[in-house]
Parts: structure tokens; C-alpha cells; sequence
């Protein structure tokens, strides 16, 4: 009987071993036929140019030309955001991919907690500009999400020649409690990790796992991008939740807004048209407003430069373009 009982015992260890075989295979083989499958990693290629540290960020830099075009990305994503679609972009303007204060290749654990307020943002920015020898040159800058909101807020306390601003899926709240509603639009998962306690110990235990929490983020996240998400656990606690709270949950833009409209800089308001994150009508209600605001929409949702980089390049391409024509006083 115990042979029997150590051989039943054998047969049953190997019988759950082939189970948990066939279950790992299925959901390696599920993740994999996911990402494949997946536009986002389709239309995505490593972006040209080469990361360079200016000031306090760290910045990836090609192309030639006279205008300098700024590529912002949103909150919790980095300069890889904007793949090889942009990098024809080049052929027009010097092009500098921006990793905003505290994420990405901006990334810096030592930085004091308190040191990312709106002005510490928009004074980086401003500082790599004038560092890369290019703050005199015609600007035209664009941003994605939280980087729209700072695209805006930059544009309007920059000291340069600022021509545009294309704002790609801008959180335009007037509240904290506008900022929490929206979030709230996009799922409960994202909710939970926006704020809280909970989101301030996932993010803790993020920074001292770096590496694990990069390789399970890839494993529940198989339509993005392998190195967007693994650049997306680059930033602290620090850094998200005073960028959110500078940049996300005030309305600060709402005096950048005016003062671009001061300077005749033009604005583009662009949002998916099943963007849960912007208030509902809001861009419209802008452009009515702000006769420098212009307001469309595109197919899509919350993550408009990944999912429609060939749409949104040529966007930019146009209205670089346009505004060059426009400064010299040419006909467009």
C-alpha cells in the first residue's frame, strides 16, 4: 500500500505540473497572439535621435530646420511615447522629445518631494531649452494628456517666439472633483491607482522592486508597447502625484489659456471621440470662447499619438508648416 500511496501521490504532482504547464503555455500563448495583434504595437517603431541630459531632463533631439518642435508626453509615460511615425517631423523643425520633470529618462529619486509644482515644471523646460542653445528659435510645442496641460502652461510662461500649441487629449478641469470624475470614466482599475493610499504603497513598492514591477506591467499590459510600459514605472510617488495635482487636477490653464490668447498663439484642442478624460463639450465651448482655439476630434480614445501616430504626425507636419507660412506672410 505505500508504494501504491507514493506512486498515486507521483502520478498526481505530475499530473498538476502537466496542468500548470498547459495553463502557463496557454496564457504566454494568449499574451503573445495579444500583443501581435495589437495596433498600437503595429504602428510603433523606437524613435530616432539620441538622449541627451539638459538641465534637470532628459531630452531625445533630431531633425533640422529653424522651428523648434517640443513633443511632450502624458503622466506615467516617457519620451519613447512618440515612436519612428514622428520622426519625419525632422525634414521641418529641430524636434526635442521632453520627458517632463520626474519621469522617464527625467527620472531622479533624490529630488525633493515638494519640487513639482507648475513653475519647477514649466522653469525645466525653459532651462533644457536655453541649454540646447535653441530658446530664440520660432516654438511650437505639443503634449499629450497631462503633457497637453503642460504644453499649454509652458507656452504661456516661456520667453521665446511661440507660434502653437497642440494639445492631444487635454484634462481641462476646473475642480479636483472634475479631475476624479473623469479618471473614474476610464475604468476602476485606473481609479483605485490615481490617488489614495493605495496608490501611494503600490507606487512605493514600485520604486524599491523597479525591476520586477516593470516586467509585471509588461504582462498586464500586452497591447502597448514593451518599452513604453517599461518606461512607465520610471518616476516616484513624488513626482505622479505632484504632477497630477499641478497638472492635472487645477485650473491653472485657465490663466495660460487667456495669456496665450493675449499673444495670438494659436491653439489646437485634439480629443479622441471616445476620450473618457476630457469634460464633454469642454474643447468646444473653448473655441467658442478663445478665438485662438480651434476644437476636433479624431476616431479614437484616450492615447490618440499611439494609436493614430501617422494621423497625428501629419497634423503636426500641416500645421508646422502653416505656421511658418504664417509668420513669413506668405499665402498658405
Amino acid at each position: 500500500m505505500d508504494i501504491e500511496h507514493r506512486a498515486s501521490v507521483s502520478g498526481s504532482r505530475a499530473g498538476f505540473a502537466s496542468a500548470a504547464a498547459g495553463i502557463a503555455l496557454s496564457l504566454v500563448s494568449a499574451w503573445v497572439l495579444r500583443h501581435r495583434t495589437s495596433k498600437r504595437v503595429q504602428r510603433w517603431q523606437p524613435g530616432g535621435g539620441t538622449v541627451q541630459r539638459s538641465g534637470a531632463l532628459g531630452v531625445r533631439v533630431f531633425g533640422r530646420g529653424e522651428p523648434v518642435l517640443v513633443l511632450l508626453p502624458g503622466i506615467g509615460a516617457s519620451q519613447a511615447f512618440y515612436g519612428a511615425a514622428y520622426d519625419r517631423l525632422g525634414d521641418i523643425a529641430t524636434v526635442l522629445v521632453m520627458d517632463p520633470l520626474g519621469f522617464g529618462s527625467s527620472m531622479d529619486p533624490g529630488t525633493n518631494p515638494e519640487g513639482f509644482a507648475l513653475s519647477q515644471h514649466t522653469e525645466a523646460l525653459s532651462i533644457a531649452l536655453r541649454e540646447l542653445g535653441l530658446s530664440q528659435r520660432p516654438l511650437i510645442v505639443v503634449g499629450h494628456s497631462m503633457g497637453a496641460s503642460l504644453a499649454l502652461q509652458w507656452a504661456a510662461a516661456v520667453d521665446s517666439d511661440v507660434r502653437a500649441v497642440i494639445a492631444f487629449n487635454a484634462p481641462l478641469y476646473y475642480s479636483p472633483e472634475e479631475a476624479t470624475d473623469r479618471v473614474r470614466q476610464i475604468g476602476w482599475f485606473e481609479a483605485l491607482l490615481a490617488s489614495g493610499p493605495l496608490a501611494r504603497e503600490v507606487c512605493w513598492w514600485m520604486c524599491r522592486h523597479r525591476t520586477t514591477a516593470s516586467a509585471i506591467a509588461v504582462l498586464i499590459n500586452p497591447a502597448i508597447p514593451i518599452a513604453i510600459v517599461r518606461d512607465g514605472v520610471k518616476h516616484t510617488w513624488f513626482s505622479y502625484i505632484g504632477s497630477f495635482r499641478a497638472l492635472v487636477s487645477g485650473d491653472t490653464w485657465v490663466p495660460a489659456l487667456s495669456s496665450l490668447l493675449m499673444r495670438q498663439v494659436s491653439v489646437d484642442l485634439v480629443d479622441g471621440a471616445s476620450d473618457p478624460v476630457p469634460m464633454p463639450g469642454r474643447a468646444d465651448m473653448l473655441a467658442d470662447r478663445y478665438d485662438n482655439v480651434t476644437a476636433r476630434t479624431h476616431p479614437g480614445g484616450h492615447d490618440l499619438p499611439l494609436t493614430s501616430p501617422g494621423w497625428c504626425t501629419e497634423y503636426i507636419y500641416r500645421r508646422v508648416l502653416e505656421t511658418d507660412l504664417s509668420a513669413r506672410k506668405l499665402p498658405i
